[in-house]
């Protein structure tokens, strides 16, 4: 769908809830160098905008346990709940966020990335999803998800 321009008329279907999820149980001694959900599971539920655009922020805080690792936390997107095919996959890269090695104490950092190509009224489950990148552990202090439909 075209975006919203100067002088249209929006409708509530063009800009549904912002939603938010918090979690600050700690998780201590990560180890696995693959992406893993935790306990609890950080997720929000929301409605793609007419524009098919939102803006997904993923926060946390992160300490490197071992003084030999990086730890990563980035968002995961998918469609219809936890078990629909996946539109953004977990990467530290693109859409995440990290530690770098020997941060013994913890560092909270967020990243905001714009989601585009999502079906309009479609329902999307997004969560969090964290790593370490070698075979040491790190920790996490709190997680975050923050996403805002836009234009």
């Amino acid at each position: 769908m075209p975006d919203i321009t100067d002088g249209a008329v929006a409708s509530a279907s063009d800009f549904p809830p912002s939603v938010y999820a918090f979690d600050d149980t700690r998780i201590s001694d990560i180890d696995s160098t693959s992406y893993i959900t935790g306990s609890p599971v950080v997720f929000v539920y929301f409605t793609a905008p007419t524009s098919g655009k939102v803006l997904l922020t993923i926060g946390g805080g992160l300490q490197d346990s071992s003084t030999a690792n990086r730890v990563h936390l980035a968002p995961v997107v998918r469609e219809d709940g936890p078990g629909g095919s996946a539109v953004v996959s977990a990467n530290v890269v693109t859409r995440g966020i990290g530690c770098p090695e020997q941060t013994t104490s913890f560092m909270y950092l967020s990243r905001t990335s714009l989601i585009t190509g999502l079906t309009p009224g479609r329902t999307y489950y997004a969560h969090t999803a964290h790593k370490v990148s070698g075979g040491s552990s790190g920790d996490i202090a709190s997680r975050d998800l923050t996403v805002v439909p836009v234009s």
